[in-house]
C-alpha cells in the first residue's frame, strides 16, 4: 500500500516497490524491521519460559526500529542522531506503559484481589516510563514544533496538542489508580468493590493509550513545522 502510495496507484506498486526498498533508506529500514518481525513472529509461536528476555529484547528492536522512519531524522546531522536516540527511548517507555496496562486489565481479571501487588509494582514501573515520556516528548516538541505559533497555527500542532490531552487523562487514572484505588483494596473494606473499579480505570486508561497510538500514526503523517 505504501509503495502504492508513492507510485500513484495500485498498478504501479510493484514496479515502485523494488526501487523503494533497495534505493531508499525507508526501504531498506523496512526491510529490516519485516525481517525482525519474522523473528519476532518465530519467538512468539515457540513454546517460551515464563520469563521470555529474547522475545522482551526483539521487540523492544521491534518498536525502537520505527524511530528510524518518519520524522525522526529531522533535521539532520547531530541533531538528527540525538532526534532517533530520543525517539527510540520514547517509544520503548510508551510501550512499556500501554503494553503493561494490557497486562494490568488480565491481572485484575484472574488474580483476584492479589492483583493490589501487581498494581503496586506497575506504578513504580510506571513512573520511570512516564517520567522517560514526558522528557523525550518535550525533546521531540522543541525539535519538530520549535515554536508556541507552531503548536496552536498548525494542523500538527493541534493533533500533538490533542495527543498531550489523551496522554494527560492517561496520566490523571494512573494518579487515581495509585493514590486512590491501592489503598482501597489494602485497607478499604470489600476488596471486589475496588478491584472492580481498578479493572474500569485501567481499561479507561489502556482505551486513552490507543487513542495516543493513533494519534501517533496520524502525526506521524502529517508535516511539522521544522519542514516548512
Amino acid at each position: 500500500m505504501m509503495a502504492a502510495g508513492m507510485g500513484g496507484g495500485l498498478a504501479t506498486a510493484f514496479q515502485t516497490l523494488g526501487p523503494a526498498v533497495s534505493d531508499t533508506e525507508f526501504g531498506r529500514v523496512w526491510m529490516g524491521r519485516i525481517v525482525l518481525g519474522l523473528v519476532l513472529l518465530g519467538l512468539m509461536i515457540r513454546p517460551r519460559p515464563p520469563r521470555d528476555r529474547p522475545l522482551l529484547v526483539v521487540s523492544g528492536l521491534y518498536l525502537a526500529s520505527i524511530a528510524l522512519t518518519g520524522h525522526s531524522a529531522l533535521p539532520g546531522g547531530a541533531p538528527g542522531v540525538f532526534h532517533r536516540l530520543a525517539d527510540a527511548v520514547h517509544l520503548i517507555a510508551a510501550g512499556w506503559w500501554i503494553g503493561g496496562l494490557l497486562a494490568l486489565v488480565l491481572a485484575c481479571q484472574r488474580l483476584g484481589p492479589a492483583a493490589a501487588a501487581v498494581l503496586h509494582r506497575f506504578s513504580g514501573v510506571g513512573y520511570g516510563a512516564v517520567a522517560a515520556i514526558v522528557l523525550t516528548g518535550l525533546f521531540k516538541s522543541l525539535i519538530l514544533v520549535a515554536t508556541l505559533q507552531g503548536a496552536d497555527s498548525t494542523a500538527y500542532g493541534f493533533t500533538l496538542l490533542f495527543k498531550l490531552a489523551l496522554f494527560a487523562g492517561m496520566g490523571l487514572l494512573a494518579l487515581s489508580n495509585r493514590f486512590w484505588i491501592t489503598p482501597g483494596l489494602n485497607h478499604g473494606g470489600d476488596p471486589a468493590v475496588w478491584l472492580k473499579r481498578l479493572q474500569w480505570q485501567v481499561s479507561a486508561e489502556f482505551a486513552l493509550g490507543l487513542g495516543v497510538m493513533a494519534v501517533v500514526g496520524a502525526l506521524g503523517a502529517m508535516s511539522p513545522p521544522i519542514s516548512s
